[in-house]
């Protein structure tokens, strides 16, 4: 379908609702500012994401949702596709693949609605964008960015960059000051669950062993990160590490995290947004990986390492693993020093 784009001055943007994929959609968003740059760029998001919008610079307008399940959903729809309306979008670029996402966006009748076709939806949208074989085995950065062909090419991928405010390095600078972090002393940030499932996650022992050896030969302390759910892990992990372990579990929001890690030589991790995060304020990151594959998933940019064992049941993309979970106990707890060993000598130098 042909359409006249250069009418477009409201842009609505229905994002993913991911950490790591919302950081992977960066691009795609700051390309279509640059497509079009007079436009009113509006991201609609889950509320719990806002964070990772608000300091993002190319878009103008935040819509939060609250995400329900079950009867109470019809109504979320119909609101919120009738606040939409009233805003009266040119518009829509649909990054989620639900059925659900392109309905509500439909609804709200905006003129030009762009998204991938699956998941019975193609009747809600105005351009249809097949996800073929190929596209699905790019790295997800380039599969939101297939979204823009209709639209033009841009040549030049800029990274996913979170933009921190001084308020955010102010309090991350305070919060070190408090724990006795110590100047030149490195510090190394750990990762050791994951939203998605514990088939990705490497063994709390071994990111506890990790950390020990770490904090003796670099005299490092250890940041670790994670959700309120995940402190059984990050207990066991504090076991091997006592006062060298930092836990921050579920004492951050997003940005607060962004900004940690910013001071961070490194982090060490699953598969995971916090992963994302990292690589947009431009740490180096040391990725496990076993169930996922990182040519889809991994961190983007320069200077990361993943860490990885072939085996023939991965990438296998399920939450647990059914047999003996061999992708994650093949990484020994050498494999991965070796690798951060490096990172580091390489910094000093």
């Amino acid at each position: 379908m042909k359409s006249d784009f250069s009418q477009v001055n409201r842009i609505l943007v229905r994002g993913v609702n991911w950490v790591g994929d919302t950081i992977l959609s960066y691009p795609m968003v700051q390309q279509l500012k640059i497509l079009f740059p007079k436009s009113h760029l509006t991201i609609l998001i889950p509320s719990y994401l806002v964070d990772l919008w608000k300091t993002f610079p190319h878009v103008d307008e935040i819509i939060p949702f609250q995400k329900k399940r079950g009867i109470g959903s019809i109504w979320e729809d119909l609101n919120l596709s009738q606040s939409l309306k009233e805003r009266h979008f040119d518009l829509a670029v649909i990054l989620p693949r639900s059925f659900r996402s392109a309905f509500h966006i439909y609804l709200a009748r905006i003129p030009i609605r762009i998204g991938y076709r699956d998941e019975g939806r193609s009747l809600f949208l105005t351009h249809k964008i097949h996800r073929t074989k190929e596209i699905l085995h790019v790295h997800r950065v380039r599969y939101y960015q297939k979204l823009l062909e209709p639209l033009g090419k841009i040549e030049n991928l800029p990274s996913p960059q979170i933009t921190l405010r001084e308020e955010n390095r102010r309090w991350a600078s305070q919060v070190l000051m408090d724990l006795g972090f110590l100047e030149g002393k490195p510090l190394i940030g750990m990762n050791p669950g994951a939203t998605y499932g514990l088939a990705k996650c490497w063994y709390p022992d071994r990111f506890g062993e990790l950390g020990k050896r770490l904090s003796e030969k670099w005299q490092a302390s250890i940041l670790l990160f994670g959700k309120e759910e995940e402190r059984p892990i990050v207990h066991e992990i504090q076991k091997h590490l006592g006062a060298k372990g930092i836990n921050l579990t579920g004492k951050t929001s997003l940005l607060q995290l962004a900004a940690l890690l910013e001071r961070c030589a490194l982090l060490v991790t699953n598969d995971t947004g916090t992963m994302h995060v990292a690589a947009a304020v431009g740490i180096p990151v040391v990725a496990l990986f076993g169930s996922t594959p990182p040519h889809i998933t991994g961190p983007w940019g320069d200077g990361h390492v993943v860490v990885k064992k072939d085996v023939d049941c991965s990438p296998c993309w399920r939450r647990v693993c059914p047999t003996d979970h061999r992708c994650m106990e093949l990484i020994t707890v050498d494999d991965v020093e070796e690798v951060v060993n490096r990172k580091l000598g390489h910094k000093k130098k």
